[in-house]
């Protein structure tokens, strides 16, 4: 799973807003005024790989007041809304109530008022009350149709608005595109909201500036009855993004000389023997490790750029071993140390160019390594690019990844368990691996047996104990049946140990991703989860008010339970490493940020910096064959290296504090490129 927001805003409503623009009606006379305004409906549609996954329908009435209704179920969830707003002259809320409850059943409540020249919000996450000098658009932290009031709101202002609770988006118009509509052709032109999340929000509307659409590849949101736009949105939204990363990329990558970059007075982290190099150089020329050794004796190349480390650590680049990138994925890894991630879910045509991107240096991100996604079909499947219901479906699926050089197959949670050992055998003879969630009607350690290579998530190893073959396991309660049980398992019972042994025997890679769990167990709706709080002063502040909405509902004793759970899901990396099975860091969550979060919770759980650390760099690397030219510091492997001013080996925390970061021997000055998402530095 992944927590960060679905795209689920705007509405081609701007013809309307001058009936919107008042909280009361306007007395209407017969001899001067003109009809009072029709009610108005306008549908959108949202759809995930070419399949409907959700509805917004919104209602303006005569008298202004709109009502708005979003309802959203892929992968067996989805958040829902209904809204109420009216809108103040200058086209900002002037009021707002919002119910529903979010992707995992929590319920929403959220309140926006003026009162007196003050804005006031209040939720069951958040409040609080601003004096205003000026129009400001309260952004609703629900599933809200709100977007297309936004870009209204930017256009009638000037361009640039004060967001409430905090932030300032600024609108421009960056591109435009013609598709055929109805038998014509239809000009729209693309803008750019800028101050919202970690990347600008593109927003298509019409020639008049009414709201027309949201896209990414794969996905709609927009006018229902136009989707067949979306290919011809896509590709230009693209090449806008293209020309964004390449500027920044240009600006930011810093190229050694011909004779290399001499990295001196470092402290080497080896990995392997689990101690400190002190006073260190390291040569890089081009993208490989060319020397590493004592300073004294190491000779600096003539013409190579120096840079005195002055005793700061230096450490192989971190892997991310569970990933759905986006585009603003790669600076955020890239910032944080992230040298490599392994995607296990995405659309192949946006991955495929991402990797394309990443790798050629026009945009900032990471080495990738890629599983293709391959689910099933249903009510509760995700709405997945390639499906399987059939062997000889299934086949094609394989090959289809094959064909694109995928390392890997990442099986789903509706795919029919009787095509597991199929893919599996499809799979190997091709030479990728395979890894997943296990399926609905089937129990992890038959999911190893019949060709899993590894298996994703703290819950999904763990439903092996709690699950039967008839237990849903496509809905939430994946999640609330280990909340449930796991507080009450023995991890060292004799049929826990010939779990361990079975993994343990066919080198299973288990990734538990512990970071995006932490939120479902224990986040609480309106409370700034403390292990987040320092870095979450550093995030744009909607991105901030995503980590308040909550996880799983907490009433009826569940608080308690699901803390008691979680401890004991955090103590099986302990468990499992003691008793062999390999682990590995990933995070199905804010990229590279995660990482060092999900590092602290390996040690929270019992194993040692230096455990957890190797689970970031020489254990993955290793893992995905890769360890001749990864994972650790030495002569003739790529120059993929992490400057932290800090000792993550004595305070795992410290990995936050990156300085500078080479990929493949190009290097980035960390706090530069986290500024290009709106991320401060440490």
């Amino acid at each position: 799973m992944r927590s960060n927001r679905v795209l689920v805003c705007g509405l081609s409503l701007l013809p309307l807003l001058a009936s919107c623009a008042s909280t009361k009606p306007v007395p209407a006379t017969a001899s001067t005024s003109a009809p009072a305004p029709e009610a108005r409906t306008v549908k959108r549609s949202f759809i995930a790989s070419g399949q409907p996954i959700g509805s917004s329908v919104t209602t303006i009435a005569a008298d202004g007041t709109i009502t708005n209704v979003v309802d959203i179920h892929d992968n067996g969830r989805g958040p829902h809304a209904d809204v109420t707003l009216r809108l103040a002259a200058d086209g900002t809320p002037s009021f707002l109530e919002a119910r529903g409850h979010t992707e995992l059943n929590v319920p929403v409540d959220e309140h926006f008022s003026l009162e007196g020249g003050r804005g006031v919000w209040k939720s069951l996450e958040e409040h609080g009350e601003q004096a205003l000098s000026g129009p400001a658009f309260f952004y609703s932290n629900t599933a809200a149709d709100v977007d297309w009031l936004l870009l209204a709101a930017l256009q009638k202002n000037g361009g640039a608005l004060q967001l409430l609770p905090g932030g300032v988006a600024r609108l421009e118009k960056v591109g435009d595109a013609t598709v055929p509509l109805a038998g014509h052709d239809t000009h729209l032109v693309a803008y750019a909201i800028t101050g919202l999340f970690f990347a600008p929000l593109y927003v298509w509307a019409r020639e008049d500036g009414t709201f027309f659409a949201e896209v990414q590849p794969g996905f709609w949101f927009g006018e229902e009855g136009a989707e067949s736009a979306l290919d011809t949105l896509v590709k230009r939204q693209e090449e806008l993004r293209h020309a964004r990363d390449l500027a920044v990329a240009t600006r930011l990558a810093r190229h050694a000389p011909a004779a290399g970059f001499a990295l001196t007075h470092a402290r080497v982290l080896d990995v392997e023997k689990g101690e400190w190099l002190a006073d260190q150089t390291v040569l890089v020329a081009g993208d490989t490790i060319r020397a590493v050794g004592p300073s004294a004796s190491v000779k600096v190349p003539g013409g190579a750029e120096v840079i005195d480390l002055a005793g700061k650590a230096l450490l192989p680049g971190l892997w991310d071993m569970h990933a759905h990138l986006q585009p603003t994925d790669g600076p955020l890894n890239i910032a944080s140390g992230v040298t490599t991630a392994r995607d296990v879910g995405n659309r192949s045509d946006q991955l495929d160019d991402l990797k394309q991107h990443f790798d050629d240096g026009t945009a900032i991100g990471p080495h990738v390594y890629r599983a293709g996604f391959i689910e099933g079909r249903g009510a509760d499947a995700a709405h997945s690019e390639i499906t399987a219901t059939t062997p000889e479906e299934a086949k094609t699926a394989v090959e289809f990844f094959h064909k694109r050089g995928y390392d890997m197959i990442k099986i789903y949670n509706s795919m029919k368990p009787e095509l597991v050992p199929l893919l599996a055998q499809e799979a190997h003879a091709k030479g990728m691996g395979v890894t997943g969630h296990i399926p609905m009607h089937m129990l992890a350690n038959e999911a190893v047996r019949a060709g899993y290579d590894g298996i994703e998530h703290i819950n999904q190893l763990m439903l092996n104990f709690f699950a039967d073959h008839d237990t849903e396991t496509r809905t939430p309660l994946r999640f609330s049946l280990v909340g449930e049980k796991a507080a009450g398992f023995d991890a060292h019972s004799p049929k826990a140990k010939e779990f361990y042994a079975l993994l343990r025997e066919h080198h299973t890679v288990f990734d538990p991703t512990y970071v995006t769990f932490e939120q479902v167990y224990v986040f609480e709706q309106g409370k700034v989860p403390e292990s987040w709080a320092a870095t979450l002063k550093r995030m744009p502040v909607q991105i901030q008010r995503q980590f308040v909405t909550g996880g799983l509902p907490l009433d009826g004793g569940k608080k308690e339970l699901y803390a008691r759970s979680w401890e004991a899901m955090l103590r099986m990396s302990k468990v499992l490493s003691d008793e062999g099975v390999t682990l590995v860091a990933g995070t199905d969550f804010t990229a590279g940020l995660a990482l060092h979060r999900e590092l602290e919770l390996f040690v929270q759980g019992g194993l040692t910096p230096l455990q957890a650390l190797r689970a970031a760099t020489i254990t993955p690397a290793t893992a995905m064959k890769a360890s001749a030219k990864s994972g650790t510091i030495a002569a003739g492997k790529l120059a993929d290296l992490v400057v932290i001013d800090g000792d993550p080996l004595a305070r795992i925390a410290d990995v936050r504090r990156t300085v500078l970061t080479l990929r493949g021997g190009v290097m980035y000055a960390s706090k530069d490129v986290y500024e290009t998402v709106g991320v401060s530095g440490w």
